[in-house]
């Protein structure tokens, strides 16, 4: 009772939400299942109140998330590598949810499905080397349809002061882009392969609030892939991930963040982008994210920009 007497409109919503399932009770045996689906939700507003937990764009939480959510990002990219393309411009539509069990682990399912846009064919030797291509396809260029768990360390949080986690996923290629000149067919890219994540994450609130520190490491290992290694031929590679952000917490709805994005392939390819982003929380559910990242190094895509939409259930 004292949590949701913190925020009067968590109360508000509550005794909605109970109202709501009582309606459904009525309605037989559909009512009452999905009755009994909300049901943990309304509890764990109960018991987490609703302060919402907005999050920057590449760098995730430690902190278990309160309720179910789904994030749905657009990027549009300038001179993204690409294996066998060269100037590649365009945009990737992703849907990313994440389903948190209890205050310790969550799952993350995360699904790119669609990108478009258009390069310069890059195979010397083929005769269609450096012709001018259409890319497109319900997929992304590296990112694969993942499983991600991810669960807390509380036993390492009590010496650190902060939140830590562990995280380990599975991927798999599931459609191909198909690159095409005028219409006829040249080349499918990253039309197989599969890929394991691990990584650790950590979270913590500074000067009484005003910012939070956040930082994620992950390793990723790709097999039998086609087309997306980031500097060789090699269908097998590995690539690491390093992002790192600052939020500023005090501006009302508003919140500036500024992120770092390392990523290296432990063979050619090393580049380091900063990314400075806003964040505008619409309601207590929804957040709008916008971020233009921009490398610093010889490697790696020249910008771009990220819109994203979370929605928290």
């Amino acid at each position: 009772i004292y949590t949701v007497g913190r925020d009067r409109q968590a109360l508000v919503n509550i005794i909605r939400m109970q109202l709501h399932m009582r309606n459904l009770h009525g309605s037989g045996v559909a009512g009452i299942l999905f009755c009994s689906l909300l049901l943990p939700f309304s509890m764990g507003v109960a018991a987490a109140g609703s302060k919402p937990l907005v999050e920057p764009l590449f760098t995730r939480y430690a902190r278990i998330y309160q309720a179910p959510t789904l994030n749905f990002r657009s990027e549009f990219f300038n001179d993204k590598p690409m294996e066998e393309m060269t100037d590649f411009d365009g945009y990737t539509l992703s849907l990313d949810f994440t389903w948190p069990f209890n205050d310790r682990s969550q799952l993350r399912v995360l699904l790119p499905f669609y990108t478009n846009g258009d390069g310069d064919y890059d195979k010397p030797g083929d005769p269609d080397d450096g012709l001018s291509l259409d890319v497109e396809g319900n997929n992304g260029v590296r990112d694969f349809f993942s499983l991600v768990y991810e669960r807390r360390f509380p036993w390492l949080e009590g010496k650190t002061g902060g939140n830590v986690a562990w995280l380990a996923g599975v991927g798999r290629s599931m459609d191909p882009l198909e690159a095409k000149h005028q219409g006829d067919l040249v080349d499918r890219f990253n039309h197989r392969g599969n890929n394991a994540q691990i990584g650790l994450k950590f979270d913590d609130d500074i000067r009484g609030g005003d910012m939070t520190l956040l930082g994620n490491l992950r390793l990723i290992m790709y097999w039998d892939t086609d087309d997306i290694n980031l500097s060789g031929d090699n269908t097998s590679f590995q690539v690491l991930s390093a992002t790192g952000a600052v939020m500023f917490n005090r501006f009302g709805r508003f919140t500036p963040v500024l992120e770092g994005i390392l990523e290296a392939d432990f063979d050619d390819f090393t580049a380091f982008s900063l990314a400075p982003e806003i964040i505008y929380t619409l309601t207590d559910s929804f957040d709008i994210k916008l971020g233009v990242p921009f490398r610093l190094t010889r490697d790696g895509q020249k910008v771009a920009a990220d819109l994203e939409l979370m929605y928290r259930f």
